[in-house]
């Protein structure tokens, strides 16, 4: 179901020029994105479930494991670019046109894949030179990296320098922008008199700031585990896989189907086209 739903929005998206706005195609890369995420931990948990082999290489190991924090970094900032996006619709609606242009969102996205890209290299370097004194054993579903510096027994200082330098070039840039347009996206609704505006502009940023909400909450929420609840329950651990790696892929292209007239309109016009298409075949 999750490939299904994020496959259908990219093919949606590509296909009908309607859908061709800003927007839209941060939509279409966040499916992209989603999807990506999904094929770095699934194929591998699947494997376990079914043929019990719960064993890694390392060096496979640190290969997930940078795939999934740039991945989870490239999430972050196109929902931050998301929501300039909503600010500049809302705050600025006659300019909207002239600053997200083509070239604008080509330049934007290059720059984020790039910094995450680059940025989060040094992770798994660094991982494959800790030393490790207990039984290298993961008590969760992929390599996740508090599992694994949990189990070192060498100076971290310099892991944890770079963990904050991390923080802050990629989720405090990324909070800041979002807090920033939200903040201005809200003084601007509340100017407005007429209830049905107000409605009509908050509906505008219904399905990101729903999305936003549950991509901070799963990502919250294994930090919080870490450090209030040290040794929980082996279920509650797998919770916070579960939701990022399955439920969020799945939940995003429902809440922008559901929440965008727009992708309900573009769904629409894809279920006839195809229709007609096999009925010409036939």
């Amino acid at each position: 179901m999750m490939i299904l739903g994020n496959c259908t929005m990219i093919l949606l998206i590509r296909t009908d020029h309607r859908l061709h706005k800003p927007m839209h195609v941060y939509i279409a890369l966040l499916c992209l994105i989603d999807l990506s995420i999904s094929s770095t931990v699934v194929p591998k948990l699947l494997v376990i479930l079914w043929f019990d082999s719960n064993k890694i290489n390392s060096y496979a190991c640190v290969t997930q494991m940078y795939f999934i924090y740039t991945m989870s970094g490239l999430e972050s900032l196109l929902f931050a670019l998301m929501a300039l996006d909503r600010y500049i619709a809302v705050c600025h609606p006659l300019r909207h046109s002239t600053i997200m242009t083509p070239s604008f969102i080509s330049k934007t996205v290059i720059f984020i894949v790039i910094q995450c890209a680059i940025v989060i290299l040094p992770l798994p370097i660094m991982t494959t030179n800790l030393t490790f004194c207990k039984a290298n054993i993961i008590y969760q579903s992929y390599c996740e990296l508090v599992e694994i510096i949990s189990q070192t027994c060498g100076d971290l200082t310099h892991f944890v320098v770079y963990m904050v330098l991390l923080v802050c070039l990629i989720a405090g840039v990324d909070n800041v922008l979002v807090v920033f347009s939200y903040v201005n996206i809200f003084r601007v609704v509340h100017v407005l008199k007429s209830p049905e505006a107000r409605w009509k502009t908050l509906n505008t940023c219904s399905a990101h700031a729903i999305l936003l909400s549950l991509f901070y909450i799963s990502s919250v929420l294994p930090l919080f585990v870490f450090l209030y609840y040290p040794n929980p329950p082996l279920n509650i651990k797998f919770l916070s896989a579960i939701t990022s790696f399955l439920v969020l892929p799945l939940i995003n292209p429902i809440v922008y189907g559901i929440k965008t007239k727009e992708i309900q309109e573009g769904l629409k016009r894809l279920y006839w086209r195809l229709l007609l298409t096999n009925n010409i075949i036939m």
